[in-house]
Parts: structure tokens; sequence; C-alpha cells
């Protein structure tokens, strides 16, 4: 029923909802026609009985994909224990090149702290990376973020926590 712009006549559940969701930020299509695109992707997850992690991963997919990061925060906000991770989030945002305090807002929300570093790192953020692995008392990941990153600040600081870490 949907064009095949939009949704090829191949597609599984899960591809069709993806590129429902996809569309929906389409700039031809207006604001009742983007509501009505998000109301008939969840109307197929709830027909087709599509698990709730599923659904959020297709979401998040969908959402950072095609720009929408207003729905993704919207997403990521709609509930207090989301189904999936916000390691998701972050990724999809730090991917979408999108700024420091939106990288920071998902990050912070990952309760592992290792995987709260892992994404710091990936997003170039190092003084945050440094913090959370000197949180940790991991020197080794403290003189990763120094290997990598070109600061001669953040240099100094990893070579400070290492001296006293050692002593």
């Amino acid at each position: 029923t949907y064009g095949s712009d939009i949704s090829p006549k191949t597609s599984s559940v899960t591809d069709t909802i993806f590129h429902l969701l996809f569309h929906a930020s389409d700039a031809s299509v207006n604001l009742r026609e983007t509501h009505k695109l998000l109301a008939e992707g969840e109307k197929l997850a709830k027909k087709f009985k599509v698990p709730e992690k599923r659904l959020w991963h297709v979401k998040v997919r969908a959402f950072a994909g095609s720009g929408q990061w207003g729905n993704l925060r919207s997403l990521a906000e709609s509930k207090s224990k989301p189904p999936i991770s916000f390691r998701y989030f972050a990724l999809a945002v730090i991917r979408g090149k999108q700024g420091v305090g939106e990288i920071v807002r998902y990050v912070e929300k990952v309760v592992d702290e290792e995987e709260r570093y892992d994404l710091f790192c990936e997003a170039d953020l190092w003084k945050r990376a440094v913090n959370e692995a000197k949180q940790m008392g991991d020197v080794r990941r403290v003189m990763h973020v120094r290997s990598i990153c070109n600061s001669p600040e953040i240099q100094k600081i990893c070579d400070d926590f290492a001296a006293a870490a050692y002593k």
C-alpha cells in the first residue's frame, strides 16, 4: 500500500517500518503527512507484533539516518527506562556528526563506565574520556587517550595521572 519510493515490494516488515520512518523526514512531505507516516510505522509494528527492542533499534537507525534529531530525542525521552541502551543513541549522534552537547546528553546516560569511555573516545572527546578512565582508576586507558590525542593539555593530564598512579 506504500509507494515503491517508500517501501520496495519485497521488503520485510522491519524494512518497511524503517522506510516509513525514514521518509517521514522528506522535505516534500508536509507535517500532516509526516505524522501519518510515523503513525503508520507504529501501526505496522503493532499489527505484526514487532518486538519493542527491534522497533526501537529501527527507529534510532531511521531517525539518525534521515537527520530527524528531534524525533530521536523525543524517542529517548519517551520512557524512563528505554528497552535499548543509550549507547545506540550516542553512536547515532556521533556518526551523525551532531554537536558535543547532543553527544554528551546520551553518553552520560550510558550505565557502563567502560562503554562511556569508548563512546567518548569514538567522539574524540578526549578530556571526558580521560576523566572517565581516571574515575575507573585505569592507567592503561588514560595512556591510550594520551597516545591518540594531539592536545598537549590532555597529554599533560595523562602524564600527571600516570606519574601519580605509579608512585
